[in-house]
């Protein structure tokens, strides 16, 4: 996690929060909140409800990523999702646009 003095943008969050979405899920299938918690231990500020679920549900929609609902065992279920092919293949696509970003940017 960024120092208490550092932060990422708001602006960086929001254009970088579908791309690290998918990147969480490639570790594995995981709920929203899972998926919360590893982006604020990547240095993301909290993220709420009304920016991550939209986020996930336009990731699906746009067949990425697929859901499934857990039963919650006592507990409320939750819905679990997973990186699709498509999904794996447009994050490698995606990595390899930031690597030439990042060099262009960090060119000398």
């Amino acid at each position: 996690m960024l120092s208490n003095d550092k932060a990422f943008p708001g602006a960086w969050q929001r254009a970088l929060l579908p791309l690290s979405l998918l990147d969480a899920l490639e570790a594995g299938p995981n709920h929203g909140y899972a998926l919360e918690r590893m982006l604020e231990a990547r240095g993301f500020s909290p993220i709420k409800g009304s920016t991550l679920y939209p986020a996930l549900v336009k990731l699906e929609a746009a067949g990425l990523m697929d859901s499934i609902w857990e039963d919650g065992d006592g507990a409320p279920g939750r819905k679990v999702y997973t990186l699709t092919g498509t999904g794996r293949g447009h994050l490698a696509a995606q990595r390899e646009l930031w690597a030439f970003f990042q060099d262009a940017v960090l060119r000398e």
